[in-house]
């Protein structure tokens, strides 16, 4: 009995704190304001997070637009360190009518998605070396022409890259997609884990490693391929 009543009082606990966790987070209003926000430094990369819409453009300065709530403007928080612009939010939202970020930069290096931030680029990324990733439950979906591109994806994230590279290294894991189908590499390393998946599209060479229900899937006719996959993974040619 006596622990019959602990277990009722541990739920109620636990239930009173999810609770307190939904009335602490903000609700919008619905009176959507749009905001140009100032930047005290430049940035070659972005990175969107707490469920934000990150919509990237090419443009010749940098510049961040917020298209929200009005009651939630004071949450979002847009700032520039080590040359990342890093875009959050100080508050959890619970509901809001708009919730926009529009960054227009000049140039990038990095791109970053998590927190099941949606971060959507709408100009091709032209850049020497790229680094992409996504993260828990993100998305991030692209356009690039670059020389080197690095992608990793984990935590049931996923990413879309289209375009065209001559080195691509691809790493998922637990859970999240890879989605490089429309973008032409010459060269391709790739390795997955834990459920996760990948898909490539292959010009000369492929390096690829599968594990764990991990599972690679290649476009294309590699004169190459090195290939490693265990029991419950597989590395096949579409």
């Amino acid at each position: 009995m006596r622990l019959s009543i602990l277990a009722i009082l541990a739920a109620f606990t636990l239930s009173s704190c999810n609770l307190d966790l939904v009335v602490n987070a903000e609700n919008g209003n619905g009176d959507v304001v749009t905001k140009t926000r100032n930047l005290d430094d430049d940035f070659t990369g972005v990175r969107g997070s707490s469920g934000l819409d990150v919509f990237l453009e090419e443009g010749s300065e940098n510049k961040v637009v917020v298209e929200a709530d009005s009651n939630l403007h004071e949450y979002i928080e847009t700032e520039v360190s080590n040359g990342v612009l890093k875009i959050r939010t100080t508050k959890n939202i619970n509901r809001a009518k708009s919730k926009k970020v529009y960054v227009t930069y000049t140039s990038l290096n990095t791109v970053e998605a998590s927190s099941g931030a949606d971060v959507i680029a709408s100009d091709v990324i032209r850049a020497e070396k790229l680094d992409l990733s996504s993260s828990s439950g993100a998305d991030l979906e692209l356009e690039i022409d670059a020389r080197e591109v690095m992608v990793k994806c984990s935590s049931g994230a996923d990413i879309k890259v289209t375009g065209r590279a001559k080195y691509l290294t691809a790493d998922a894991s637990s859970g999240s997609d890879i989605n490089a189908r429309n973008l032409e590499a010459t060269k391709v390393r790739a390795e997955v884990s834990s459920g996760a998946d990948i898909v490539v599209n292959v010009v000369e060479s492929l390096d690829a490693k599968a594990s764990s229900g991990g599972d690679i899937k290649y476009y294309g006719d590699p004169m190459t391929v090195n290939k490693k996959d265990g029991k419950s993974s597989a590395i096949r040619k579409m």
